[in-house]
């Protein structure tokens, strides 16, 4: 079995199961909705009334799409680890870092097109209610912030698959990762230094740097991010090779 097998089994899985169209098709509809109500709040100078960039009108609508598809990557590997399927592909695959690898290369490919559409998609609609408007998201710094989210989806979707695998339980692996990324981040950012909390690793990806004021920016934070991913992704690469799948 190579490995182009294992991901047109990944793209069979992922095309037959409900659940997962039902999880995309719920982020781009969330995009379009945040997005017309970002655009209704571009004042007359371009940014948010609120005093944010343009180009929030398009990266905060899009946190819609990379937390969807971090979702997506930890149901696809817990489902097929309940399920039992997980251990079938591994029993007829030559190497089981070969299986996984596929999933979240696969999965990764699938977040990567479903981000295209989204920022298409929270651009439109965000210039739809932004209309009469100098509305200018690819501005000062804009289109960094914005188009790294074709790097920081695909990140965050082999998070997810690296973390249900680590985890094995739906309901604890999204815990981990949500508590953290909405709660235990803006608890540390509290107590750590200002010139600390912007390099912790969902600061540096989607909307974030486009509003801290300091930190490595939207280039340099998902080439660190990445670093964290890789270090997650790494051990489970190496503990899918050393324990019972079950």
């Amino acid at each position: 079995m190579s490995f182009a097998n294992v991901c047109a089994a990944e793209l069979v899985k992922f095309r037959t199961l409900l659940s997962n169209r039902i999880t995309v098709a719920c982020a781009l509809v969330g995009v379009a909705l945040v997005g017309l109500l970002m655009g209704s709040n571009i004042g007359p100078s371009g940014n948010l009334v609120q005093g944010g960039p343009g180009s929030q009108a398009v990266a905060s609508p899009m946190q819609f799409v990379m937390f969807s598809m971090m979702i997506l990557g930890v149901l696809s590997a817990t489902n097929e680890i309940r399920n039992g399927t997980f251990r079938v592909t591994l029993s007829i695959a030559p190497w089981r870092t070969l299986v996984l690898g596929g999933k979240m290369v696969t999965l990764a490919a699938i977040s990567l097109a479903v981000t295209m559409i989204g920022l298409l998609i929270a651009y439109g609609s965000s210039l739809i209610t932004a209309s009469g408007t100098p509305y200018a998201p690819l501005s000062h710094g804009g289109t960094s912030v914005i188009l790294a989210f074709l790097g920081s989806v695909p990140l965050v979707t082999a998070l997810g698959v690296a973390v249900g695998v680590l985890v094995r339980s739906t309901a604890g692996a999204l815990s981990i990762l949500l508590v953290w990324a909405f709660a235990g981040e803006g608890l540390l950012s509290v107590v750590l230094p200002d010139d600390v909390d912007p390099y912790l690793p969902f600061m540096m990806i989607g909307a974030g740097p486009g509003l801290l004021p300091e930190g490595p920016g939207p280039v340099l934070g998902l080439v660190i991010f990445g670093v964290y991913v890789a270090i997650v992704v790494g051990l489970a690469f190496f503990l899918v090779e050393r324990r019972d799948i079950s």
